[in-house]
């Protein structure tokens, strides 16, 4: 499909280094085919960032980087494209120029059917694909118990916090949407307590740093944020292949293919009140 047929792709991150997986293809072979922004751990957060992209000119969103799996059958390495979407708990968005905007618990988002598939088949030579619902919620899945939970409530391979937001804004717009992510952490391993006060800091600004010292200070920590940092290098290695393999595919198709699919009933696309200002 030559580039005049396909979208300009904003791509939305939590992390920076999830963003820097993407220089590894070749250079200046972006700059015209898509944007890529890091705006931090969260819905709010990647939903301004999503909205950010959409003003400087995206016609399709993917939301891009790691993932905790839900099931147990997932591994550190597989690669989960989304057929769907589920918000965990009600999710209400304040962005600029819109309405509040608000997402019920349970609600589902569908993704681009077409993108998925040209993804799926580019991908194939990258590692383990498979396909399926992501769940977001607005805090981590530490505890292996409260993923085993998760999987039977909603039969959701991997959870995120951030890829429903990007949904949102998508369908706030009427554009294709859809969500990449790497399995880091298995469903039967606990992450360590501290990295929930670490990823609380973020909230705290430049000098959020300082509240999460003292974890680090307990030894008992240490050996699960080495375990999880393997983990986490690992997933973004496959990142970065996931980049070098995608082609055009990381693109979404042109605009007479269908966007982000037909949210149900109480999804913003759905019948959103007011109109952008």
């Amino acid at each position: 499909m030559s580039r005049a047929s396909r979208n300009v792709t904003g791509v939305v991150t939590a992390l920076r280094a999830e963003a820097r997986s993407l220089s590894a293809r070749r250079p200046g072979a972006l700059s015209d085919a898509w944007q890529v922004a890091a705006g931090g751990m969260g819905c709010e957060r990647a939903a301004r960032t999503a909205l950010g992209l959409v003003r400087r000119g995206a016609r399709a969103l993917l939301c891009w980087g790691v993932a905790g799996a839900l099931d147990p059958s997932l591994r550190c390495g597989d690669v989960v494209l989304a057929s769907e979407v589920i918000c965990e708990a009600p999710l209400a968005l304040h962005l600029p120029g819109w309405p509040p905007t608000a997402l019920p618990a349970h609600a589902r988002l569908h993704t681009c059917d077409p993108w998925r598939g040209e993804l799926e088949a580019a991908l194939r030579s990258a590692g383990p694909i498979v396909r399926g619902t992501i769940l977001t919620r607005p805090t981590l899945a530490c505890e292996a118990t409260l993923k085993a939970r998760l999987f039977r409530e909603s039969a959701a391979l991997a959870v995120d916090m951030e890829s429903a937001a990007v949904g949102v804004v998508a369908n706030l717009y009427d554009l294709p949407f859809m969500v990449l992510r790497v399995i880091a952490d298995s469903a039967t391993e606990s992450l360590p307590p501290a990295l929930r006060t670490m990823v609380a800091a973020q909230s705290l600004g430049p000098l959020g740093w300082i509240t999460w010292l003292p974890a680090l200070c307990v030894p008992t920590q240490w050996p699960g944020l080495l375990r999880l940092g393997r983990r986490y290098r690992r997933a973004r290695e496959v990142l970065r292949r996931c980049a070098q393999h995608s082609g055009s595919a990381l693109s979404a198709p042109g605009a007479d293919t269908p966007g982000a699919g037909t949210p149900e009933a109480g999804a913003p696309g759905a019948g959103v009140p007011g109109t952008p200002s």
